[in-house]
């Protein structure tokens, strides 16, 4: 009875832009039922107002009582969402010819304890602790947009270690609690084996533990990065300051020094005004910028790592910001103007959250959050199909 409703409902709307979407992106779900069961979804995540939940969904796409088939679907349902994060990146790349791999966390908060890597954290942005998951996705970004293409929610010992609390979350056996940085690379690597052609994988690390050897690995990959760091994050310094004076602040290790200090050391042929491309409100910027080489200390007792260009700016009545990249060719108004995509995804981020469902998954399980974040990445991809300056000509060509 369920499934000739479904059926009923879903011959009824028209076949439209999204149907194709829908038959192309889930098209490695097996099971026919399995595949309208997500357009269902990715039409709600579209057309619903407020709050998506599984019931909203059932009630104003369908206009009938199936919620707790949706549910099933989304929570129980043994499909492979990386089948289809990879046709949905596929997409992307073509769609917005991506300047960067943008690595950003975000911040879903939750009541109660039972949904999978709830933990009370304290989140940098907000200034506070907050009972939450914590998500971290892959953007493909460019100037119009940053689509997120892949997901990992972080999971501590206290979910991995707890073996019921982890059986009724359904974690597999696989998954480990991982440190912060880890997360991120294996992002990296997954898209990567997705054939998308490489980017600059670019970050704010500023509050992220291990962000050293996060871009050492990355260097033993042979992807480039631009990461914003924080001020203090000490690096090896280059022949612009051979010799470290007491002025210059605490060491550890022979040869290290911070990096606002490091920046303290460039003369004039460092110091440049810039101009790069503009951000999220169209405006070009131009400031002052310092650019001088460093190196990056992997581990204690090693001279140092792989050679960076450690790029700072300021502006006038803003904070110090510092970027390291190992793309010692680039001009600093490139480093920036990349460095500068994290605002572009941050505003994405915004309209996620505010729009496409991203809080709104209301099941427990590790399947069903990854479940509902790959939905949330389709909704957003088919959103911005027709927002993106370019993409019917691009598709006539």
């Amino acid at each position: 009875m369920v499934e000739d409703s479904l059926r009923t409902a879903l011959s009824l709307a028209k076949n439209d832009e999204v149907t194709h979407f829908a038959q192309d992106k889930f098209s490695s779900l097996p099971r026919s039922d399995q595949r309208r069961w997500a357009e269902v979804y990715l039409r709600g995540l579209l057309l619903g107002r407020g709050r998506k939940s599984v019931r909203r969904i059932a009630e104003e796409v369908l206009e009938l009582p199936v919620s707790q088939s949706l549910q099933q679907f989304i929570n129980q349902s043994p499909w492979d969402w990386r089948e289809v994060r990879s046709r949905i990146a596929g997409e992307v790349e073509e769609l917005l010819s991506p300047r960067a791999w943008v690595i950003a966390d975000t911040t879903i908060p939750k009541r109660g304890e039972h949904s999978v890597g709830v933990e009370r954290r304290f989140v940098p942005s907000e200034g506070r602790a907050i009972n939450c998951q914590l998500g971290t996705g892959l953007f493909l970004a460019g100037e119009a947009a940053s689509i997120p293409v892949n997901w990992r929610i972080q999971l501590t010992r206290r979910w991995i270690d707890d073996e019921r609390r982890r059986n009724r979350a359904y974690i597999p056996d696989s998954v480990e609690a991982l440190p912060e940085w880890r997360y991120a690379l294996d992002l990296v690597e997954e898209v990567g084996e997705w054939g998308v052609p490489r980017a600059p994988v670019v970050g704010d690390l500023r509050h992220t533990a291990g962000a050293h050897r996060l871009m050492a690995r990355l260097a033993e990959l042979g992807a480039d990065f631009v990461f914003e760091v924080p001020d203090s994050f000490e690096v090896v310094p280059g022949p612009h300051l051979a010799a470290v004076r007491s002025g210059f602040g605490p060491q550890r290790g022979p040869n290290l020094v911070r990096a606002r200090d490091c920046l303290r050391g460039a003369d004039i042929k460092h110091r440049q005004v810039v101009t790069w491309a503009p951000g999220v409100d169209g405006k070009h910027r131009a400031t002052q910028a310092v650019s001088v080489p460093v190196r990056l200390p992997v581990d204690p007792g090693r001279r140092g790592g792989p050679a960076l260009q450690l790029v700072g700016t300021s502006r006038q009545g803003g904070r110090v910001k510092l970027w390291l990249t190992n793309r010692t060719d680039l001009r600093a108004a490139e480093v920036i103007s990349l460095g500068a995509l994290v605002d572009r995804t941050a505003c994405d981020l915004l309209d996620l959250r505010a729009h496409y469902g991203l809080l709104d998954f209301e099941g427990r399980s590790y399947r069903g959050w990854h479940h509902h974040m790959t939905l949330v990445s389709a909704a957003y991809t088919f959103a911005k199909r027709s927002a993106v300056p370019g993409r019917r000509e691009r598709q006539l060509s």
